[in-house]
């Protein structure tokens, strides 16, 4: 009888579900959007109960699509959004909505915890700097304002672990999501209790830490019933979706990195132990793989920026590809072809929200630099292209004065779709890029860590290598490189200027 694999993926807009046979081929998916709430200005919350109902609708799909027998299905994990805190009582009934990883409502809430922990002993211990975008704020802001929530919860549980604990009754998280609360010892791998005690968060809120490929608990009874899942499928921990992602794309070993991409893109870089970068510019977390760390450097707006310019500039391109059945990124980027590497002098910076890595400059914005009279839309797309191309060339260079030393190169996400695009980053960077077969490299990393975990894999490295395949190299032109080197000299150049206006602005 042939087994299959599921894997969930929780993100920030919508659940995927997706059926995997265990060499990783895809067998059936099943997608479902849900929404973020704004009660506030700056305020960022969804609701649990919708997680878990897309989540049940998607598992029901999956499984009617794959049309394979409930029996052959061997194992689940699931994967998600991090940062989000769900409080749940003694019951399981959470208590308020998730305040998700985008909300912005903690400042005062960040202000206090600077004030009762250095920011580097915060850095030393949890390997990330103190910033609102980590749960830590988040239950310091629900227990000082709506305190009867705080006193009522039993268990401060993260997204997947609260669709984990619907599916098992068991409140779990793995080190993954643990060490984004900004309350985990990450060279210990266990709750910080000096943190919580300063911050005066109770440790018995927090959940009991295991591996992701730790099997949790059978699907219940009642879970079994809204999901159609048989009651004696084993569910295995899971993670976080970006070291999930980095798993999914074959990813697993110091030396080996790759890049999601999407709305914004993230290098995940595999680390051995634990090295914290001390100025606090790329966080240092626990990985889904047993006793592995990972950098991740998050580099805003990249994709964002061609989708922006997609939709304020190209009405025609949009047009002409709804009636030919085209995609309209794929008219822009056969114009972009057309045009030399440089663009003609044109480039462009990606800081349309500011920039993160590598620059590390929240006032910092999107400049168009060097427009002529000779340029056309090509032009404009390619610099675009080329200017994103940058960023992860100056975040390699940051990473190896943290001490990595990069031999293999993958990458998975919406930018993969466009050769020209991959071309280019294999021509800047200089490295080959490997493009895995399958794009939902998250829900992959969650079925692999569910497969290993009911033994269909002896290790997460087995897995990968019986699972993850490669779609397309890239290979890097060394005429093009070559240029590229020198058009990379005058933007920076260009950078360090303009970055003196970026301060008065």
């Amino acid at each position: 009888m042939p087994s299959f694999l599921m894997g969930i993926d929780l993100g920030t807009s919508s659940c995927k579900t997706v059926i995997f046979d265990l060499d990783g081929k895809k067998v059936s998916e099943a997608q479902e959007e849900y929404p973020v709430y704004h009660p506030q200005p700056r305020w960022a919350e969804q609701k649990p109960q919708e997680w878990w109902n897309a989540a049940v609708r998607t598992i029901r799909e999956s499984l009617k699509k794959a049309r394979i027998q409930d029996e052959e299905i061997v194992g689940l994990s699931v994967t998600s959004q991090r940062e989000a805190v769900v409080p749940i009582d003694k019951k399981g009934e959470e208590l308020y909505n998730s305040i998700i990883w985008l909300d912005a409502r903690t400042v005062s809430q960040v202000r206090k915890i600077r004030e009762l922990l250095s920011e580097q002993r915060v850095l030393s211990i949890t390997g990330v700097a103190v910033n609102p975008i980590y749960t830590a704020s988040k239950i310091l802001w629900l227990k000082e304002n709506v305190s009867e929530v705080y006193e009522k919860t039993a268990c401060f549980l993260c997204a997947k672990d609260y669709i984990v604990y619907k599916l098992t009754g068991e409140t779990v998280t793995d080190y993954s999501m643990a060490s984004r609360t900004m309350l985990f010892d990450v060279v210990n791998r266990k709750w910080s209790t000096e943190i919580c005690s300063a911050l005066d968060i109770t440790t018995d809120k927090l959940p009991p830490v295991k591996e992701s490929t730790s099997v949790i608990g059978e699907v219940s009874a009642k879970a079994s019933q809204e999901t159609n899942l048989p009651k004696e499928i084993q569910v295995v921990n899971g993670g976080g979706d970006r070291p999930c992602e980095c798993l999914g794309a074959g990813v697993t070993q110091p030396g080996s990195v790759n890049i999601g991409t999407g709305t914004g893109s993230v290098v995940e870089v595999p680390l051995s132990k634990p090295v914290i970068d001390a100025k606090g510019r790329i966080p240092c977390c626990c990985h889904v793989i047993p006793n592995t760390w990972e950098y991740e450097a998050i580099i805003a707006t990249t994709g964002a920026s061609l989708r922006w310019f997609r939709d304020t500039f190209c009405s025609e391109e949009k047009s002409q590809a709804q009636k030919q059945g085209l995609d309209p990124y794929d008219l822009l980027t056969e114009k972009a072809e057309k045009t030399a590497p440089g663009a003609d002098g044109l480039f462009y910076y990606p800081y349309l929200t500011g920039a993160f890595s590598p620059k590390f400059n929240e006032k910092a914005r999107g400049i168009f630099f060097g427009i002529s009279i000779s340029h056309g839309k090509g032009h404009f797309v390619r610099a675009i292209l080329e200017g994103v191309a940058f960023q992860y060339l100056d975040t390699f260079k940051l990473l190896r004065t943290l001490g990595v030393k990069i031999h293999e190169l993958h990458m998975v996400g919406g930018e993969t779709r466009s050769s020209l695009w991959n071309q280019i980053k294999a021509d800047v960077l200089g490295n080959e890029i490997q493009i895995p077969e399958v794009d939902d490299a998250a829900a992959l990393g969650a079925a692999l860590l569910a497969g290993t975990g009911v033994k269909q894999y002896q290790s997460l490295k087995k897995a990968v290598e019986k699972a993850v395949k490669t779609k397309k190299i890239f290979k890097p032109n060394p005429e093009r490189q070559k240029a590229y080197t020198m058009i990379y000299k005058n933007y920076k150049t260009i950078y360090s200027k303009a970055e003196k206006g970026f301060m008065i602005y």
